[in-house]
């Protein structure tokens, strides 16, 4: 009787360990929740490529890279990271009560929502240029092959560090979008006041994106309304609606 009884709590205890073990990896991991395509995962940022699939961790260090037509999403204490087709996104630091964040977008073109920040730092990084954040939502391109960078500002404000912004920083707010040539060029400014409305994407919109290819990747939340497109991208499932 006796050992049956101890039998009984050794497994209690152990399904206990296994349910905390399982919390604190969800505390310290962001986890994948949507997924469309081919995308891989380098543990570590070192050695083989494996495919990832819905539900999978990605931890601190770590390199996620889309395909053709490819997308995923990942959730992190209510945050969300969104990488579109063909990007390379490293997760640096993911932040918590004792330090700050940072995420990597080495080539391609990622969105990001931040939440329950609080007090932390937060930077997304393109291979020349810097954004730091306290709770907003906002893109980041980088083209590995001129070395352009772009950001648009959805929500809130960033701070952007890169060539020619002043050593301080330049404040970029909601509806304002900054494009860093790679050949160290004086950044451009751009605004989507009228342009982009909501989830409206106008008119005006396939004008800039003659001149500035990347912003098809804003046609994932943004649907074109009055013109046609040539080229579509993977539609987001919801526009800041994940839920960790």
């Amino acid at each position: 009787m006796k050992l049956k009884v101890w039998m009984i709590l050794s497994l209690m205890l152990s399904i206990g360990s296994l349910v905390l073990v399982s919390q604190e990896n969800k505390e310290k991991d962001a986890r994948v929740s949507f997924l469309i395509g081919k995308v891989q995962l380098q543990k570590g940022g070192k050695g083989s490529w494996n495919i990832l699939k819905l539900g999978d961790l990605v931890s601190e260090g770590d390199i996620v890279s889309t395909g053709n037509a490819s997308k995923t999403t990942l959730l992190y204490k209510g945050s969300e990271f969104k990488v579109l087709p063909n990007t390379k996104l490293k997760i640096s630091s993911l932040y918590n009560e004792s330090k700050d964040g940072k995420l990597e977008v080495q080539s391609g073109f990622a969105w990001f929502q931040l939440v329950n920040l609080k007090g932390k730092k937060f930077e997304v990084t393109t291979p020349t240029t810097t954004a730091g954040v306290r709770g907003t939502a906002f893109s980041a391109f980088h083209d590995h092959k001129t070395k352009d960078s772009s950001f648009c500002t959805c929500e809130g404000k960033v701070l952007m560090n890169g060539t020619g912004d002043p050593k301080d920083g330049t404040m970029q707010e909601k509806g304002n979008g900054g494009y860093y040539p790679g050949d160290g060029a004086e950044p451009k400014r751009s605004s989507y006041e009228g342009i982009i409305v909501k989830f409206k994407s106008l008119p005006p919109f396939k004008d800039l994106m003659k001149k500035n290819i990347s912003l098809k990747n804003c046609l994932s939340c943004h649907t074109p309304q009055g013109w046609t497109p040539e080229d579509s991208v993977p539609s987001d499932e919801t526009y800041g609606g994940g839920k960790m």
